[in-house]
């Protein structure tokens, strides 16, 4: 089975059936208009590249992104995402990188690449999205002298499909390689746990250059229809929520704060919502519950990572109805498992952890990226013992419910002790003006590390470090508490909502 076959049989079986529509009234798409601009990008692709070479692509949220989501695999080809967030040199590395010999280029992104042109060693051929440029050929161009017919080229499950390079947020990204049997699985065995349906209208404000874009093919797995919004603004998500009777939603947890502290969140008739779903990285609880009062038993979980092409574990609706009716433990957790799926949790031996001890998720199953583009000494120290190694510190309870602790590089050594710095910023998270918190470890002669908390405060509330320090001091063992505390106006973030703590640690460290 191969990534386009489902947007294939949907043509078949929904033509008219809305697949994609663009919030902004730049357009749609009817499940055969889809299928049948996939299959022309496929084919004009094949005209200026080969089987094999990696097409990138530098967009915000559009149709021509979705397109090139089935069209460049259809082709044989490997679709290499470029955030559009990062400095035109990250560009340039990762095209450099990955010897991308195609770049798809949205029109407003054009002179920012442009000026680096002389750089890009492997593209040969800049196509541009959007209004037609003189000395470029269109996208348009390239469809309307395509076929529509399926490809005549050999493409198999292992080809790779899409090289998504990690967010960096511990160093240099790295570019994992994920295939079609990789991101199939990862589309099946979530299609099975969220249970989209011809009727489910799916709202995504997540950037489509990030993993959580899988999940627009995932809720058009049985014909369902996708609307987009590029950039993140509430009262517009809920505004279109409203009026276009939205039953699904996604969202990082920094969008879910940002949506809950909104003046007009109840000013929307948001009723038809069905399926509130969260990722990118762990939800403090204090949001979590917020959340589910506010909005009910809707509301879900999906834990996974750029390398296994989507979610591993789910925190299914019944676990928040259960968390809601006071086993509020549940609220700490990120899932079980999902069915396709094997997961551990090691200690540094590879050996399996015992209920309730800390140690690292190791993963393997058909979902897992194949190994890092161009980088052999990354994908064995990621596949140690035949698992892949996530970097993610937790702990598993007796019903097999995993809570994530910390990533195992921002884990704190302070005086001999490990400090976990997700548990400290729950603890801050409880502050009613803490709108947000990282806690890092920064340098310190005594102890080695010491602890430091960076806190955004809330629009309109006062916070002082002396309160921020008595906020820990009232849940947390001493040595957990923050030493140093920086207030600052936004923490820095990649395109999905993950806070860069490499970022933080060197610019503290450098001030310190």
């Amino acid at each position: 089975m191969l990534y386009g076959d489902i947007l294939r049989r949907n043509a078949i079986r929904y033509p008219h059936h809305t697949a994609l529509l663009m919030v902004d009234d730049s357009g749609s798409r009817t499940y055969a208009e889809l299928h049948e601009r996939a299959m022309r990008l496929a084919n004009g692709l094949t005209g200026i590249a080969a089987h094999g070479d990696r097409i990138g692509i530098l967009s915000e949220n559009s149709l021509e992104y979705v397109e090139a989501y089935y069209g460049v695999p259809s082709a044989g080809m490997a679709l290499t995402m470029l955030n559009y967030r990062l400095h035109p040199k990250e560009w340039v590395w990762i095209l450099n990188n990955a010897g991308a010999k195609v770049l798809l280029v949205a029109q407003p992104f054009l002179a920012a690449i442009a000026d680096h042109r002389d750089e890009l060693a492997s593209v040969e051929h800049i196509i541009v999205i959007g209004e037609p440029v003189p000395g470029f050929r269109s996208y348009e161009d390239l469809l309307g002298a395509a076929s529509a017919a399926t490809p005549d080229v050999r493409v198999g499950e292992e080809d790779v499909a899409w090289l998504l390079y990690t967010s960096g947020t511990t160093g240099f990204p790295k570019g994992a390689q994920l295939t079609h049997r990789n991101l199939n699985v990862a589309l099946i065995q979530s299609a099975l746990a969220y249970d989209p349906t011809p009727r489910t209208t799916f709202l995504n404000a997540m950037p489509l250059c990030h993993v959580a874009g899988y999940l627009v093919p995932v809720h058009q797995f049985h014909g369902g229809s996708v609307l987009m919004m590029s950039g993140w603004d509430p009262e517009r998500w809920m505004r279109i929520v409203q009026d276009h009777r939205v039953t699904s939603g996604g969202f990082a947890p920094t969008m879910m704060s940002m949506l809950l502290a909104h003046p007009k969140i109840d000013g929307y008739d948001l009723s038809s919502l069905e399926w509130m779903g969260y990722g990118a990285s762990k939800i403090p609880p204090e949001v979590l519950r917020q959340t589910i009062e506010r909005f009910g038993p809707v509301v879900y979980a999906g834990m996974g990572m750029t390398e296994l092409g989507g979610n591993m574990l789910t925190l299914d609706k019944q676990a928040h109805i259960r968390a809601a009716n006071g086993e509020e433990h549940l609220l700490d957790a990120v899932g079980k498992p999902m069915s396709l799926v094997d997961v551990r949790v090691v200690r540094p031996d590879g050996e399996d952890c015992d209920l309730g001890e800390i140690g690292e998720i190791v993963v393997r199953g058909d979902q897992v990226t194949t190994g890092y583009w161009g980088d052999p000494k990354a994908t064995e120290a990621a596949f140690g013992g035949g698992w892949f190694h996530t970097g993610d510190l937790a702990r598993r309870d007796e019903e097999g419910f995993l809570y994530i602790v910390d990533r195992l590089k921002d884990m704190i050594i302070s005086g001999g002790e490990n400090v976990y710095s997700s548990e400290v910023e729950n603890a801050l998270y409880e502050h009613p003006a803490v709108a947000e918190a990282a806690v890092i470890g920064l340098p310190d002669p005594v102890w080695g590390e010491k602890v430091a908390a960076v806190v955004v405060p809330k629009d309109g509330h006062e916070i002082t470090a002396e309160d921020v320090v008595a906020q820990s001091r009232s849940r947390l063992a001493s040595y957990k508490q923050p030493r140093a505390v920086y207030f600052v106006d936004a923490l820095p973030k990649t395109v999905s909502g993950k806070i860069r703590k490499n970022e933080l640690r060197e610019q503290f460290v450098a001030g310190h």
